[in-house]
């Protein structure tokens, strides 16, 4: 089989033969490639278990400082060979790996863009720091062909596929979603870190009836709080537990400050679940039948809730006639461009 190299920002655990990343959709490529290419994975080193397993990949080289020189070891050993390169994301990593193999190696480069890292660096970093990601940006695309996963990430030609985690099984047996009596129930499901509008949607929750419970399934940063109406899950690894959890809600809320395409809006979509964002998110609506936009404030969640409860067979008819993109056709459209 031919090589392909994997460049990913993602700390990636290793115990013996097994190795285990942080991100489902780094998951999803890598276990998809590895039965098409002999894949070299190029990350960042972890300490800690992660919880998605990835399967048996040709080479990982998982670095940290003292693993550096045996990484520059292996590549000038293989110079003299033509590299196809994938990098998943501009991130500081990713860029100084990229520096490396175009100054010292024959490459075809790929870059796979699923963020807006202009909008994270000011949301995580502010406003002075965005020229670093500006930067990067221009210099990678200029020598890439460019993937992306929204038509905003990137103005010039490009590929545009949509990520997705949908499986047939999202579409088996959908539960009917039932407004209980006054009790709405809400989920969340993604990363709890600033940029994700978690804690954001933690202050104005607090402020909302007493009738509105709130789901968050994920992981990262610790999520403390003595509400009794908010339940806090672990990530749920598990294709048939997760779809459980969006069945038990009745509205799926993503209050992220910046998204490029969140896969979470089409799961929930195929379960007819309704999906809040706010106003800043309003550009990932699209075509897609059954998201609604709300201010990021307490009056307006709770109008726009109020509406989805009123006129929820309505919203559930429209709903129907959404055409959600797949994981297979995602994971092969991405093969034939590499290809």
């Amino acid at each position: 089989m031919k090589e392909l190299y994997l460049v990913v920002n993602e700390k990636i655990f290793r115990k013996e033969k097994n190795f285990f990343c942080e991100n489902k959709d780094i998951q999803s490529i890598i276990n998809y490639f590895v039965l098409k290419y002999n894949i070299i994975i190029i990350s960042r080193y972890s300490s800690f278990i992660k919880p998605f397993k990835l399967k048996k990949v040709h080479k990982l080289l998982n670095l940290n400082f003292r693993k550096f020189f045996i990484f520059l070891f292996f590549i000038f050993n293989t110079r003299n060979e033509k590299k196809k390169i994938l990098i998943i994301s501009i991130t500081p990593f990713n860029f100084i790996i990229f520096i490396l193999f175009k100054y010292f190696f024959s490459c075809k480069f790929y870059l796979y863009l699923r963020s807006n890292g202009h909008e994270e660096y000011e949301n995580i970093l502010g406003k002075k720091y965005v020229f670093i990601y500006k930067f990067m940006f221009e210099y990678i695309t200029k020598y890439s062909e460019v993937i992306s996963c929204h038509k905003r990430l990137y103005k010039k030609k490009c590929h545009i596929l949509y990520p997705s985690e949908l499986t047939i099984n999202w579409n088996k047996k959908v539960k009917k979603n039932y407004f209980k009596k006054s009790i709405v129930k809400i989920l969340y499901v993604g990363r709890f870190k600033i940029e994700k509008g978690i804690y954001s949607l933690l202050n104005i929750f607090y402020g909302l009836p007493e009738n509105i419970k709130l789901t968050l399934v994920g992981n990262g940063n610790l999520v403390k709080t003595y509400d009794e109406r908010i339940k806090v899950v672990n990530f749920v690894n598990n294709e048939t537990k997760l779809i459980k959890m969006y069945d038990s809600s009745n509205i799926v809320i993503l209050p992220s400050f910046t998204e490029a395409y969140p896969k979470v809006i089409d799961e929930a979509l195929s379960r007819f679940r309704p999906v809040i964002v706010f106003n800043n998110l309003s550009y990932i609506v699209d075509d897609r039948r059954g998201i609604f936009v709300a201010k990021r404030n307490k009056k307006s969640l709770m109008e726009v809730i109020f509406n989805i409860r009123k006129n929820y067979k309505l919203i559930n008819h429209d709903m129907k006639k959404n055409f959600l993109p797949t994981k297979k056709d995602f994971l092969e459209n991405l093969q034939k461009i590499i290809n």
